[in-house]
């Protein structure tokens, strides 16, 4: 009887109370949770904005806007070196925490990738960029040697194969007066080299002066990023995080639709259908064509029978990762040198005098050569430092345990990130930081410049998880800028945005459109080395 009244005086309760009640409840777990993550939380000494600490809405929206690099280095600037950003995730601007997070000491546990940033799949082929431990020692075994200063001096006659058809479209341009977007042609020419390294087979971006579907494809530019759905900012610090990880695995694809447009998706499938043709044609190829596959083909086998290699799956992976990531990082360094040469008329002349003093003829400009102009390695430098080719995508996280970092405890499972933007406007590290001065990163600076910090500069991270393909990314930005410069003077056109540099960024910069005019120079003939270019057995017409 007992029982059958409690269940009586429960069907008498007043729905409103009961969801009062619950409201009440919810609120009272939520308020504790900022209470929390404010006072007691393990990272509550650490300075940052106040609605940082306990809730992820302003860094989701930083995000979502494409302005955190931005806000980043801003909250930096007011609150120092190691900020909170997040109830979970702390921010860094000095060299203690290189070598703290990212350096590979010996004895010393390795700071992984942040399993949540930088999510690693259960199921199916694994990608570089996602990959940690042995899966990716493995990835970097295979891929070490094509992308070292040897291996790429291999490759050679595939890089100035399309660097050298660039540049007579250059010139068909420069003898009509007509102004190109070099933001375009650079992720054209970018796009060829990589592709023809990759998959064996080029976009002809260059040839056909249009730019590949694939490349054009949304589902490969970094507005893919920002389609990623943003979760309910939960006051305790792992609730959203794991939130946007479970959208991510493969159990809840079905959600995929309410937050990630569908022809993002479809655009993606059609992109790996296409690279998944190319890997099985250059399988078949062989292992002697001197590119990125030829010790991953011998290794590899029969769908990577021996465990050394990879699977065909994970080729095709790699083929759209290598080939989408190497284009960007190549063609965004580019745009920015160009950029900060037609606004600094002296690093212009300083250069381009370098270029022509230090070759007598065309021949003698190789990648081994280009490597020794000293002011050319500086301009890169610097505008790495002001204007970097990858922003924002460092995310590590402390061992079993925890780890110090900058003199802190970091308690597991605590989001660590570098702001490259933070590092770059700092004064206490560079002199005039927002000024493009090549001159800091010579060999024997200017007095001025001589306190700055270049230990704090890592433009490409550091460790054992640092960009695999920064030496290509060197070698071509410096082939191509020196026969630019070599044939060729250069100034922006007029319709140049005076706020250039103010760009969004989801991973690496959406770029403006950069119009520029060349003029022949003194070494500029009718066609590099006075004739045509031949590439596929066809010879280059006309600029279109």
């Amino acid at each position: 009887m007992a029982v059958m009244a409690s269940f009586s005086s429960l069907e008498s309760l007043d729905l409103a109370f009961v969801l009062k009640a619950l409201a009440g409840t919810w609120v009272m777990w939520y308020l504790c949770g900022v209470f929390y993550n404010i006072f007691f939380h393990p990272l509550a000494n650490v300075p940052g904005p106040l609605l940082c600490k306990f809730s992820k809405v302003p860094w989701d929206y930083w995000q979502w806007t494409g302005r955190l690099p931005q806000h980043t280095a801003k909250v930096h600037a007011k609150y120092g070196e190691v900020v909170r950003i997040g109830p979970n995730e702390l921010s860094f601007t000095n060299n203690a925490a290189w070598n703290d997070i990212f350096a590979k000491v010996p004895g010393r546990a390795q700071w992984p990738r942040h399993p949540k940033r930088v999510p690693q799949g259960k199921n199916g082929p694994q990608s570089i960029m996602n990959t940690a431990g042995t899966y990716h020692a493995r990835f970097r075994r295979l891929l070490n040697h094509a992308f070292s200063e040897k291996g790429l001096q291999e490759q050679q006659h595939l890089i100035t194969k399309y660097i050298d058809l660039f540049v007579n479209k250059v010139d068909d341009f420069a003898r009509t007066g007509q102004s190109i977007d070099v933001t375009k042609w650079f992720v054209m020419v970018g796009f060829d080299v990589i592709s023809d390294l990759g998959w064996s087979e080029p976009f002809n971006c260059v040839e056909n002066g249009e730019v590949h579907e694939w490349v054009e494809s949304p589902s490969m530019g970094p507005e893919l990023l920002r389609a990623l759905p943003v979760p309910v900012p939960f006051p305790f610090p792992s609730r959203a995080d794991e939130l946007k990880f479970l959208f991510r695995e493969r159990g809840l694809m079905f959600l995929a639709p309410y937050f990630i447009p569908m022809k993002l998706q479809l655009a993606r499938l059609n992109n790996f259908k296409y690279a998944r043709a190319r890997v099985e044609e250059r399988i078949k190829e062989g292992s002697a064509r001197g590119d990125f596959w030829d010790k991953i083909a011998i290794k590899s086998a029969d769908d990577n029978a021996g465990g050394e290699g990879l699977t065909k799956e994970e080729m095709v992976v790699a083929a759209v990762t290598l080939v989408g990531t190497g284009s960007h990082t190549i063609s965004t360094l580019l745009t920015g040198l160009a950029y900060f040469l037609g606004t600094n008329p002296h690093a212009m002349k300083t250069l381009v005098d370098e270029i022509r003093s230090f070759f007598k003829s065309p021949e003698e400009i190789d990648l081994v050569s280009v490597h020794k102009l000293k002011y050319l390695t500086a301009c890169l430098n610097e505008t790495m430092r002001l204007y970097p080719p990858v922003i924002n995508m460092l995310w590590r996280t402390p061992p079993r345990g925890g780890g110090y970092a900058s003199g802190i405890f970091i308690p597991e499972g605590t989001g660590c990130n570098m702001s490259f933007f933070g590092i770059a406007q700092n004064p206490d590290y560079f002199t005039r930081p927002l000024d493009f001065c090549p001159e800091r990163f010579m060999p024997d600076p200017p007095a001025e410049f001589l306190g700055d910090n270049h230990e704090a500069y890592h433009p490409f991270s550091l460790g054992a998880y640092n960009c695999l393909g920064q030496n290509l990314a060197n070698a071509e930005s410096r082939l191509i800028m020196t026969k630019l410069l070599w044939y060729f003077d250069f100034e922006l056109d007029g319709k140049v945005d005076k706020d250039w540099l103010d760009q969004k960024s989801f991973g690496v910069f959406i770029k403006k459109d950069l119009p520029v005019k060349f003029r022949p120079g003194p070494n500029a003939r009718s066609g590099l080395n006075g004739k045509p270019v031949k590439i596929n057995g066809h010879a280059n017409g006309g600029a279109k």
